[in-house]
Order: C-alpha cells, then sequence, then structure tokens
C-alpha cells in the first residue's frame, strides 16, 4: 500500500509540474504574441508619425519641386521668394526629424530607424543647399531613396504592408 501511496503521489508531483510548464510555456506565447502586436500597431502609428511630422513643414518645398518638374517655376523676385521659402521648408523638415522619439517597444529596430532618419535628415540639408545653387535634386533623392528602402524593411519584418515614405510626404 506504501508504495501505491508513493506512486500516486510521485504521479501527482509529475502532472502538477507538467501542467505547470505547460501553463508558463502558453504564458510566454501569449506573451509574445502581445509584445508582436504591440509592435507592430507601435510600428504603423511611429511610421505614420514620421511623415506627419514632415508633412507639417515640407510644403513650400513641394510646391517648389512640383513646379519645377513641371516646368512652371516664375521668375524674378517670385521665384526668389519661392526659392527661400523652399530653403526654410528643407531646412525645418530635416529639424523636424530630429524631434521625432522613437516609443520603446521599438528598441529593437531603433539602429535602422536612427539610420534612415539620418538619411532623411541628410536629404533635406542637400536639397537646402542645392536650392542656393541649381536646385539638382539627385543626390538629396538617393539619400531619401535609402531611408524609404530601411522603413520599408522595418515595416515588412513586421507583417505590415510595405509603404513609401518618400511618396507620403512629397505630396
Amino acid at each position: 500500500m506504501k508504495k501505491l501511496w508513493a506512486i500516486g503521489l510521485s504521479a501527482a508531483v509529475l502532472l502538477a509540474g507538467c501542467g505547470e510548464e505547460q501553463s508558463a510555456e502558453s504564458t510566454e506565447a501569449t506573451t509574445s504574441s502581445e509584445d508582436s502586436k504591440d509592435v507592430k500597431k507601435d510600428m504603423m502609428r511611429f511610421y505614420l508619425t514620421i511623415s506627419n511630422t514632415i508633412n507639417a513643414v515640407d510644403v513650400d518645398l513641394n510646391t517648389f519641386e512640383k513646379m519645377k518638374a513641371e516646368d512652371l517655376l516664375p521668375e524674378g523676385e517670385e521665384l526668389k521668394a519661392m526659392t527661400d521659402a523652399a530653403i526654410v521648408s528643407a531646412k525645418d523638415s530635416a529639424a523636424a526629424i530630429e524631434t521625432l522619439e522613437i516609443p520603446a517597444v521599438l528598441e529593437n529596430q531603433k539602429e535602422q530607424i536612427e539610420t534612415a532618419f539620418t538619411a532623411i535628415r541628410e536629404s533635406y540639408e542637400i536639397k537646402a543647399e542645392e536650392l542656393t545653387k541649381d536646385a539638382s535634386f539627385e543626390a538629396a533623392d538617393e539619400k531619401f531613396t535609402e531611408a524609404d528602402t530601411l522603413l520599408n524593411e522595418l515595416l515588412t519584418e513586421q507583417g505590415l504592408a510595405g509603404s513609401s515614405i518618400q511618396n507620403e510626404v512629397s505630396q
């Protein structure tokens, strides 16, 4: 009888231990899934914040670029005023990137985000400089494309649809 009692007690302890292990694994899986959802949600919010922040200050630059592309730039004082406004807009856009704070939940993506921000800031700085010359934005566009690629990779890594921040801020 003592042997049977010992076997029963051992089985109970073993089953209880297995139940706790499964519960811990289930809790870890649930927590991991929730963390993944938080990262995905925060990544999307943050991505939208980037374009909204830039769009708040780049209107004059976008207007200049659009008119230049359509060969509709004015002449004389009107062109100078438009160019000066575009320079301020480009500098403000570069500064706006510096105000963005990366959410803590995106800590694992921080280095890639910071690299993208550097490329965006450099792109706007190049545009501001080019506006004092011949306004060739090829080098600036290449920098922005680097940032666009990095941010797009982050979106797709989270299972989100790819996007183009460059298209979103060039409107």
